[in-house]
């Protein structure tokens, strides 16, 4: 009976000890989760909380050029005392805001459909050097002179899979991206990172990251080549440094 009764109380501790074991452990994976649970909370807050601040601000960019679309289209249709000069002045305000209107519109669409990843793309054979050399003379052209862009390249030939199309969107959007009558000096470098496979673009000098462009719109852009790059197995990073001319990194896998 005493060999009996020693048995079950030492089954009875052995039960209690693996009980306070898993109870503290028990404790600690809930003040682990706590802990995980508060974190993802703050991030949550965060991310409502810059939700909130980019739809009041893209609330007012669409309002401001909706508005002058709204407002001179109805000066238009309804004063009738408009000489020939103030008609072409209304319809050039008209024209411009609509296309800034179109323009803030596709890139938030566009910077949706990444996100979600659900953007088309049209997939094609695409000779680098040559479209950088094309997106040179276009940046060139569209400037009327007043972006002397230049190419530095040490690759001659690199063929990648790719969309052209938005590739040349978002590139020529880096170099020239809004109309200015001020005369700038944008460099653009082409070189390969073969241990990582990788083809390297650099920017120098771009006014997408001058503190002078600085809007909604061009965080937008900037987070739609972000999210574009990443797609094609590459990375976009815009340096801070102004020594350097506010350089823009970005890279394309070549595999």
């Amino acid at each position: 009976i005493h060999y009996f009764v020693l048995i079950v109380i030492g089954i009875a501790l052995l039960a209690l000890i693996a009980f306070v074991i898993h109870m503290y452990f028990s404790r600690k994976r809930l003040q682990k989760d706590e802990k995980e649970v508060a974190r993802l909370s703050e991030i949550a807050e965060e991310a409502n909380e810059v939700k909130s601040r980019f739809l009041a601000n893209m609330s007012y960019n669409i309002r401001i050029p909706l508005n002058n679309v709204v407002g001179f289209s109805q000066l238009l249709s309804t004063d009738m005392g408009l000489d020939d000069k103030e008609k072409l002045e209304y319809s050039e305000i008209i024209q411009a805001n609509s296309t800034d209107l179109i323009q803030l519109v596709n890139d938030v669409l566009d910077l949706s459909r990444l996100e979600a990843k659900m953007m088309k793309f049209q997939i094609q054979d695409c000779e680098m050097r040559e479209i950088c050399n094309d997106l040179i003379y276009m940046a060139r052209r569209d400037s009327n002179g007043h972006i002397h862009a230049e190419l530095e390249s040490d690759v001659e030939h690199q063929m990648l899979r790719m969309d052209a199309n938005r590739f040349n969107q978002a590139v020529l959007m880096l170099i020239y991206p809004v109309p200015n009558d001020t005369d700038r000096e944008v460099k653009m470098q082409l070189s390969k990172d073969e241990e990582n496979q990788l083809l390297i673009f650099r920017i120098i000098n771009s006014p997408l990251v001058d503190p002078a462009f600085a809007s909604q719109q061009v965080s937008i852009r900037l987070k739609i080549n972000q999210l574009l790059f990443e797609h094609f197995g590459g990375s976009f990073m815009v340096s801070e440094s102004a020594e350097d001319g506010y350089p823009i990194t970005f890279s394309i896998a070549t595999l």
